[in-house]
C-alpha cells in the first residue's frame, strides 16, 4: 500500500477476497537443488535469477528459510523476477486493476547497498528503490495501476552493488490496495507435477500435452522454464524443451536401490543431458537373459511328427525354437494423456 494513502475495511475486505499472484512466494520449492557432497540449491522455483557478472549466486538460507542472492562483482544489474501473470484468462483478472506487492529483505553483511522493488506491465513501471544499512532487515511496499493494454506483469528486485549479499524472506502480491501475505495462490497445487487422463486427449488449460513431439516452451512460460531448467533439452530460443513421453510406461527412480540393476546405465530422454540412475532417463526395449532348452534323447530317435524320424544328429546345424509374439514386450495396457502443469 502506498505510503499517502489510508487504510480501510473495504480495501482489506477486498484484498482478503483475491489471491497471491506470486507462485513460490516463500521459497519452499527448489525443484534443481542437487545433494552431492554439499546441497547446491539454486534458483527457486518460478522465479529467473540474472546477473551478468562474475561470482553471482542464488541460492537458500535453511535457518532463516529466505532465497540468498549474491550480487557479482562489478556494476552489472542483478535481477531476480517473476512473471506473476502466467495464468489463463490473466487480462481479465489484471488489466485495468490495481495490483499491491510486499517484499521482506535483509541485509546480513557488513556493507549497506540499495534495493529497487518493482512491478512491470510491459508498458510502464511501478517502482521504489530503498538503502538498507548493514544488517537492517525491511519491508518494501508498491502498487501499480496495471494497463488496460498490458502485456504481462513481472514482479522484480534488482541491485547493482557489488558483492552484496540479499536475503530475501517472502514476496507476494494480488489485486486490491494492499499487499496480503496469507492468501491463497493463484496457481492451484505445483508447477511441473505431471498428471494423466484417461477419457481425453485435450489437455486441461493449466497443463500442456506431453504425448506431442517435444517442443520448446514459449517465453509466456517462464515458470515452468524456471523449473525444467533445460533437463530436457534448450531450443534455439533457450528455452527448456517439454519431454516427448508418447508411448513410454513410467518407472519409480532406483535411487540405489538395484531393483533396476541397469540405472547407471539409463540414457537421457531427447536432447537432454541427465543420464544414470537420475529421474527423467530413459532404459530402452529389453528382456531380461535367458536360454530355452531343447529336450532329446542322445541314445534314440528324435521325433518327426507326422514325417518319417531322424537317425541321427548333425551338430554342424543350429536349432532354434518356433518363433512367436508381436512387435513388443508389454503387459496389458490402456493409453493415457500424460500432461504437465504450468499454472
Amino acid at each position: 500500500m502506498n505510503s499517502n494513502e489510508t487504510l480501510n475495511n473495504e480495501d482489506l475486505l477486498f484484498a482478503m477476497q483475491q489471491r497471491n499472484l506470486v507462485y513460490n512466494y516463500n521459497f519452499l520449492n527448489y525443484s534443481n537443488k542437487t545433494v552431492d557432497s554439499a546441497v547446491t540449491y539454486g534458483h527457486p522455483d518460478g522465479w529467473v535469477y540474472q546477473d551478468a557478472g562474475t561470482g553471482g549466486l542464488v541460492s537458500f538460507d535453511p535457518t532463516t528459510n529466505s532465497c540468498i542472492l549474491k550480487k557479482s562483482s562489478g556494476n552489472d544489474l542483478m535481477t531476480f523476477s517473476q512473471a506473476i501473470s502466467e495464468f489463463p484468462r490473466w487480462e481479465d483478472t489484471l488489466q485495468g486493476k490495481t495490483v499491491s506487492a510486499t517484499t521482506v529483505i535483509e541485509v546480513p553483511g557488513n556493507s549497506g547497498c540499495e534495493v529497487t522493488f518493482s512491478l512491470s506491465d510491459g508498458k510502464g513501471t511501478s517502482s521504489k528503490s530503498v538503502y538498507f544499512d548493514a544488517g537492517e532487515t525491511k519491508e518494501i511496499d508498491i502498487s501499480i495501476d496495471v494497463n488496460e493494454k498490458a502485456t504481462n506483469l513481472v514482479v522484480a528486485i534488482e541491485s547493482s552493488t557489488s558483492e552484496i549479499v540479499l536475503y530475501v524472506h517472502k514476496v507476494y502480491a494480488n489485486v486490491g490496495n494492499i499487499a496480503l501475505e496469507n492468501l491463497a495462490c493463484m496457481v492451484e497445487g505445483t508447477i511441473g507435477v505431471r498428471k494423466q487422463y484417461v477419457s481425453t486427449d485435450i489437455p486441461p488449460a493449466v497443463e500442456l500435452s506431453l504425448c506431442t513431439a517435444s517442443i520448446e516452451l514459449s517465453d509466456a512460460y517462464t515458470r515452468l522454464n524456471s523449473y525444467l531448467n533445460g533437463k530436457f533439452g534448450v531450443g534455439s530460443n533457450g528455452n527448456s524443451l517439454l519431454p516427448d513421453m508418447r508411448g513410454y510406461f513410467s518407472r519409480a527412480w532406483d535411487n540405489g536401490a538395484k531393483t533396476d540393476p541397469d540405472a547407471a546405465n539409463r540414457t537421457a530422454l531427447g536432447k537432454g543431458t541427465v543420464t544414470g540412475d537420475n529421474v527423467g532417463t530413459v532404459e530402452e526395449d529389453e528382456f531380461k537373459a535367458h536360454t530355452h532348452g531343447l529336450q532329446f534323447d542322445l541314445s534314440g530317435q528324435i521325433p518327426a511328427g507326422t514325417a518319417a524320424s531322424l537317425a541321427s544328429i548333425n551338430k554342424a546345424l543350429t536349432s532354434n525354437t518356433e518363433s512367436t509374439g508381436g512387435a513388443e514386450t508389454r503387459g496389458k495396457n490402456i493409453s493415457e494423456l500424460y500432461t504437465m502443469k504450468w499454472a
